[in-house]
Parts: structure tokens; C-alpha cells; sequence
């Protein structure tokens, strides 16, 4: 034409940006796997990673890091590009690992963003923590002492310390540094259910290690500012304390025999109803002299409260004698009208 005169020999200056073959998988190189790896990811399982991406002249397009949180994604499932799926599995928690993922398993010959048609793309990634939707808690014993003949169950009041991490070691919280324990009834819905699994069948003085995968912790959301969306924890615990709770469906018992003539104690004024003050007292009086015991690790004054309105059947703020009855007279009635 009129730019390129005819039988001219010309000069073209070329930088190569990528190249790739159409038959080409990816390549993947481990930068660093840790010595213990005791699990690899597999097709279904949750990953939470970091990564850079860059084209292979090395220009960033995105990084996890710069968003300061980490990318979180099932693997072999189809939810990442192709590439990416097959270049996370088999990987290790807190494993670093290239991925060079050609067009055509990436985001092909139209590109995306700031991602040209046709580009090699590199992933530089750093695995955070993954788990599975079906994992249960895992508990490993570092610890037992030598007498270890009653253990922990449901509603049992427990003392203990912890020191809660996730997989990669940053630590989130521990009540060392507090100073104190953290008391909790076991199985009352206190702390994450994944917690109430890990501290069953535990004895004093037992130390273990509980790890717990979100759905049974914190789930997808986490907690604001404290613990990651869908991070598995960690705890480190040592129970230092456990008192007997009462058999289930109970907040009260008695130690001994219990009063033929217990609504007319309760009366105290003997005008055939019991107020909530008088029912109060009488229940404290009980249980300061051993002759009765309360659930361990509840508020009193809710307890009684509950007690009181269990027997105050027509709601009117007093009991009297007709509608008072003990748990175990109820139950009996129940039973024989079935």
C-alpha cells in the first residue's frame, strides 16, 4: 500500500509477552510444603488461600493480599476457572505453590478486566487453611492424667483455659492472657458446637487439642474483626475444674428425702399461697444447708424464676397447693395417662 514501498525489506522490533500451546495443562511448581502434612485437598473440600496473579512478563492484575482477606472457594467443583480448580488440589495447609494456567483452562480468548485475550496467567498462592462440609471435630489427647475416672458430660459446670488458633498459627484469643478461666455448663449452647463436642468424656487436669472446621464453629461469616468467614480453629485446652451437673431436665434436686408437708414449709406465711419471694427463699435456704442442689454454673435468681412459673400453672403470680407438684409427680401422671 502507501506506507510499505514494494520489495522493501523490513525491520520489526518484538518483545514475546507469553506463548502456549493448545495441548498445553497447566504447570505447577511447589515453592514451600510443609514437613507435616497430614492431609491434602481433594475434590469437594473448602480452600482459603492467598495469591498474586500476574501475566508472565510478570504485570499483577489482582492479589487476595491487597483486598486483605483471603479467597475462599470449593475445589473440583467448577467455582474457579479450570485451571485454578485442577492446580488446588493436593495441596497442604500452609503450602506456597506457582500455578501457570495456559488460555484456554483460564479466561481464554476474550479475556477479563484487566486480563488480555489469549494471556498465560501465574498464580502465586499460599494456602491458608481447607477442610471438607462432612469433617467432624478432631480431638488429639496430649494429656491424661493418671486418675481419669469422671468425665465430662452434659451439664457438667467446666473451668478451663484455652489458647484458640487457626491451622496457620495466628492466634486469636487465650485466656491465659486474661488471666482467667472461661466457665461454661457443657451442652447448654454457651459456646459454638463444635466446643461442646471437644470438651465431652474429659477428665481434670486433661489437655487436648480440638480442631474445629467452621460449619461446627463460626460458619461463613465469622465474627467481625476477631475470627475469619469459614476459618477451621484450633484450641489448645486444659480443663481445670468440673462439677456435677444434675440429670437432664433438671435445675434442682434434692440430696436427702424430700418433706411429706414441703408446699406447707414453703408457705411460710400459711395463707395457701406461695409468692415468688417466698418460694426463693426457701430454695436458698436448701441449698445452704446441703440439703438440696441447684444446676452448677446457672444465675440463681433465673433458675428459681423458672421454677416458680413450671408450678404457677394458671400464670396469676402465686402457687397454691393444687397446682404444686414435684417433677417426678408429673412425670408420674404423664406416664399413666399414656
Amino acid at each position: 500500500g502507501k506506507e510499505i514501498p514494494g520489495q522493501a525489506s523490513l525491520v520489526f522490533d518484538v518483545v514475546l509477552l507469553d506463548l502456549h500451546n493448545p495441548k498445553d495443562g497447566i504447570a505447577v511448581e511447589k515453592q514451600q510444603v510443609p514437613e507435616s502434612c497430614e492431609r491434602r485437598s481433594q475434590t469437594g473440600d473448602f480452600l482459603r488461600y492467598h495469591y498474586n496473579g500476574t501475566l508472565l512478563d510478570g504485570t499483577l492484575f489482582d492479589s487476595s493480599y491487597s483486598r486483605n482477606r483471603t479467597y475462599d472457594t470449593y475445589v473440583g467443583r467448577g467455582y474457579v476457572i479450570a485451571g485454578m480448580d485442577e492446580g488446588l488440589l493436593g495441596v497442604c495447609t500452609g503450602e506456597r505453590r506457582r500455578i501457570i494456567i495456559p488460555p484456554h483452562l483460564g479466561y481464554g480468548e476474550e479475556g477479563r478486566g484487566k486480563i488480555p485475550g489469549s494471556a498465560v496467567l501465574v498464580f502465586d498462592i499460599h494456602v491458608v487453611d481447607f477442610h471438607n462440609p462432612s469433617d467432624s471435630v478432631s480431638i488429639t489427647v496430649n494429656y491424661k492424667p493418671p486418675n481419669c475416672t469422671v468425665l465430662s458430660k452434659k451439664g457438667d459446670y467446666l473451668k478451663y483455659h484455652y489458647n484458640a488458633s487457626l491451622l496457620d498459627g495466628t492466634l486469636l484469643d487465650s485466656t491465659h492472657s486474661l488471666g482467667k478461666t472461661y466457665n461454661i455448663v457443657l451442652g447448654s449452647g454457651q459456646v459454638v458446637v463444635g466446643m461442646d463436642m471437644g470438651l465431652q468424656d474429659m477428665c481434670v487436669g486433661e489437655r487436648r487439642t480440638v480442631v474445629i472446621p467452621p460449619h461446627l464453629g463460626y460458619g461463613e461469616d465469622g465474627v467481625e474483626g476477631e475470627v475469619p468467614g469459614s476459618a477451621v480453629l484450633v484450641f489448645n485446652i486444659e480443663l481445670l475444674e468440673l462439677v456435677a451437673g444434675l440429670p437432664e431436665g433438671y435445675m434442682f434436686v434434692w440430696n436427702g428425702e424430700v418433706s411429706l408437708n414441703l408446699f406447707e414449709e414453703i408457705d411460710q406465711n400459711h395463707d395457701g399461697e406461695v409468692l415468688l419471694e417466698e418460694f426463693s427463699d426457701y430454695i436458698q435456704a436448701q441449698v445452704d444447708s446441703g440439703k438440696g442442689k441447684l444446676a452448677p454454673g446457672f444465675d440463681f435468681e433465673k433458675i428459681v424464676k423458672n421454677m416458680f412459673t413450671n408450678q404457677d400453672r394458671d400464670g396469676n403470680g402465686k402457687v397454691t397447693a393444687e397446682e404444686f407438684k414435684l417433677k417426678d409427680q408429673e412425670a408420674k401422671e404423664e406416664h399413666d395417662e399414656l
